[in-house]
Order: structure tokens, then sequence, then C-alpha cells
């Protein structure tokens, strides 16, 4: 199984690290993504602005030709357009905050959801372009071309383990207490039905309530669960079997409840 991941070597720094920094390369994704959105965004504001000063040319008319019982009307759809001009410009300057965010911040924010110090965060960096790092390749064919990761692969490095979640949590393997697979949903629109589509995942739970979730293969994750257990015995792999969707809370507290008890 320590076969199926390759291991971090200088061709693959350079083309997804070039700086060393993990999160310096999620920084350019996002930005990326940021800057598509909004330009998108940037649209629909000009649309909805547009839309505004036509609502409120209408409304003059109808106040110059005594078009009382329009005014309401008039009035709606100059608040409707108003709020639009609202909604878009405050997600534009929040879009704008994301685009401007550094490493450091990155960083911080990676540190504030994992629940471990800053140092930590940055030992994992250290760590990630060394070459016992296993590369992490969950995903194959069109769910690795639609993960919405901030870096198609996820990181094992000495002590960390990373599945670059939106959020990039990093955890310490010696935390981890459970890593097994996990059923999600969501349905698409196929003709006048819905169709209703199972997703296998893999879940990590570490002892300070942590827990991220990342789409995989089954070949990629039953990998994965052998790795993390020859580090740390304690890992619950829920015998290997795909925990339902609707189950997840619940083991996640059984499988807290027991570390606490130990």
């Amino acid at each position: 199984m320590t076969d199926f991941f390759l291991k971090m070597d200088e061709d693959y720094v350079q083309e997804h690290f070039p700086s060393g920094s993990v999160f310096e390369g999620a920084t350019k994704t996002v930005k990326r993504r940021g800057t598509i959105g909004i330009i998108i965004i940037g649209v629909w504001l000009a649309a909805a602005l547009y839309g505004l000063v036509w609502a409120i040319g209408r409304l003059r008319e109808f106040l110059s030709g005594g078009q009382d019982d329009m005014l309401g009307v008039g009035i709606a759809i100059c608040a409707f357009f108003g709020l639009l001009v609202l909604l878009f410009g405050a997600l534009i300057v929040f879009m704008i905050k994301g685009v401007r965010k550094k490493r450091e911040d990155y960083i911080r924010d990676s540190a504030k959801k994992s629940k471990l110090p800053v140092s930590e965060i940055e030992a994992f960096e250290r760590q990630a372009t060394a070459s016992d790092c296993y590369i992490l390749e969950l995903t194959a064919g069109l769910d690795r071309m639609l993960s919405n990761a901030t870096n198609k692969d996820g990181l094992l490095t000495r002590d960390y383990v990373y599945l670059a979640d939106p959020a990039q949590t990093v955890m310490r393997v010696e935390d981890l207490r459970a890593c097994c697979f996990s059923d999600y949903t969501y349905y698409v629109n196929v003709g006048n039905h819905s169709k209703k589509i199972h997703c296998l995942a893999i879940y990590l739970i570490a002892s300070n309530g942590v827990s991220v979730l990342s789409d995989t293969t089954r070949e990629a994750g039953e990998a994965l669960m052998a790795l993390l257990k020859e580090r740390n015995n304690a890992i619950d792999t829920n015998n290997g079997t795909v925990l339902p969707e609707g189950e997840v809370d619940a083991y996640k507290k059984r499988i807290l409840d027991a570390s606490r008890e130990k």
C-alpha cells in the first residue's frame, strides 16, 4: 500500500510550490478563482446599477406625470435593484479581501481551522517539501477535475496530514482518532427528474474535534488508511466499511467520547 502514493521530488516542488510554500501555492489558486468571481459579480453589479438607474428614471416619470397609483410600483422596483446593488457590491468587497490575502493570512486561517498553533502549520510547510513526504492523489478523472480543493493533491508528511480541503485543515497524525470511508450525496437534474448521486469520501477525525472530508477512490482511501495505521495504531477505520451520510455526526461523537475516556 505504501507504493500507491508518490514521494515528494524536486520537480513536483518546483511545479506546485516554487516558493517552497504550500500556502503560497494555494493563494494562487484562490486568487485565480477570486478574480474570475469578481469579474462575474462585476457584470451582475453593472446590470443591477443599470436597472437601478432605469427604475429611478421611471419613478421620476411617474412623479412628473401625476401617476400617483404607480408610485408604489416604482419605489418597489427601485428598492429591488438597490438591494441587488448592495448585495453584489458587498460580495465584490468580500472577494477582493480574499484575493488580497497573503501567505501569512492563510497560515493563520489554517491554524484557526485546524486548532493548532501557527508554529505547527509552519512546521507542516517545512516538512511538505521534504523527500519523505507522500503526495496523496486521492481522486482521479472527472472527480479530480471538479475538485474544489485549493491543491489537487493532499500531503502526508512525517507528522502531519493535509487533504487540501477549502479550509486548508492540517492534522497531526498522532492526534488522529479515525480515518474511514464516508458516503455523501447530491442531486442532479436528468430530464424531468432529479437523480441522487452517491460519492465516496475519506473522513478524518482528530482528538481536538477537528474533522475533514475529502473525495477519494476506494483504492486511494485504503492506501491512506494503511499508511496512517502504520504510524498511529489507535486510528479507527470503521473496519473499512462506508459510513452512511446520516451517521457521520453520531460516529464522530462516539469516536471523540471514546478518545476522552482513554
